[in-house]
């Protein structure tokens, strides 16, 4: 059964996954443009901004792409939702030549604003641009603006809105460079790595699953708190302890990592910290009661994986796992009593009959 089960999850893996931003697939081509001509306005934004400026004033930057796109984490929504995508503008400024972030990010802003089929919000960690089409949801991309040129040599984020609280205008020590290179070199091992990442995107269709329809104070976990949950957690189960060779086991993994997690923390005081600077507690907004409702649906999941796990009917097995993780896992196909009768029987020795 286990190589049934694990073809499943194969299956369910490229059901789910959002692939490579920048490669060449047609399911990418719509993104990438908008993702492209947006740069292209933050482009013309600056060139124009500096003919006005003094060369040695005039501002540069670097784009890359962060998040699930860049460390290979990203999942499809559910029911047609709402993509994310996340990139990063580093400026080359120092942030303590601008005391009020909400400046260089009126620069984005600015630059993306007033454009047709589109529209530009404020948001405290970034500027969003959400695009629409039949008055729902398609997908929106999240600029996150970093000061890129300061005496410690590390980067800070631009957070706050321009109606934010002075205190909630500020600068916070980020690493997302670093974030990607962590998630991506957790294993040198290709077949680990890539079973880490799967982990991680069944964590995170599970979570959409599990608090779908559940208002915002549910409690419903962050991707990025999943990934650093799975990144503290994960053990790859992608050989055979006796012979040591490749036999790749998903729901080992998965629910070796869920019981790990639940095990980690006391009661309901779940804790996570980002692998990187500045190690903030991903959980750390959370109250009593949603780290306690967010355990409570882990626990779920654990005990319907185990059930799927020592289950000897296939069709079962994956029915079981379909139902915490969702509809896109297929269901093994329910042999008939005249599919059974029709194999030929087998004899002590061995030989058909």
């Amino acid at each position: 059964m286990d190589k049934q089960i694990q073809k499943c999850f194969q299956d369910f893996h490229d059901e789910i996954r959002i692939k490579d931003l920048d490669r060449v697939e047609e399911s990418n081509k719509i993104l990438r443009e908008k993702r492209d001509l947006l740069l292209n306005d933050i482009k013309k934004y600056f060139d124009n901004k500096n003919l006005t400026l003094d060369q040695n004033d005039q501002i540069k930057y670097q784009w890359f792409n962060q998040g699930s796109y860049a460390m290979y984490t990203g999942v499809k929504p559910i029911d047609d939702g709402d993509f994310d995508i996340d990139v990063a503008i580093v400026l080359d400024i120092n942030k303590d030549d601008y005391s009020n972030p909400t400046i260089v990010k009126k620069w984005i802003f600015d630059a993306l604003d007033k454009k047709a089929n589109r529209t530009v919000k404020w948001k405290k960690p970034c500027i969003t641009v959400q695009y629409t089409k039949a008055g729902e949801d398609m997908y929106h991309v999240d600029f996150a603006i970093y000061a890129g040129k300061n005496s410690d040599e590390k980067y800070y984020l631009a957070r706050g809105k321009e109606t934010s609280l002075k205190a909630e205008k500020r600068w916070d020590e980020s690493s997302p460079k670093e974030l990607k290179e962590k998630i991506n070199d957790k294993f040198l091992d290709t077949e680990q790595r890539k079973q880490f990442k799967r982990i991680i995107k069944y964590l995170k269709r599970w979570k959409e699953e599990a608090f779908k329809g559940e208002n915002s104070g549910s409690g419903k976990p962050t991707g990025i708190a999943l990934t650093a949950l799975t990144y503290d957690h994960f053990s790859p189960f992608t050989k055979n302890v006796f012979t040591n060779e490749l036999e790749v086991n998903d729901l080992e993994a998965l629910i070796y990592t869920v019981n790990q997690i639940n095990n980690s923390s006391i009661w309901s005081d779940i804790k996570v910290h980002l692998p990187v600077s500045p190690y903030n507690n991903l959980f750390s907004e959370m109250t009593p009661i949603q780290m306690q409702n967010f355990k409570d649906k882990l626990t779920v999941l654990k005990t319907k994986l185990v059930n799927a796990r020592d289950n000897i009917d296939p069709h079962e097995a994956s029915k079981i796992i379909s139902s915490v993780l969702g509809p896109d896992f297929p269901i093994i196909k329910k042999e008939t009593i005249s599919e059974k009768s029709s194999r030929p029987a087998i004899t002590s020795s061995g030989e058909s009959a």
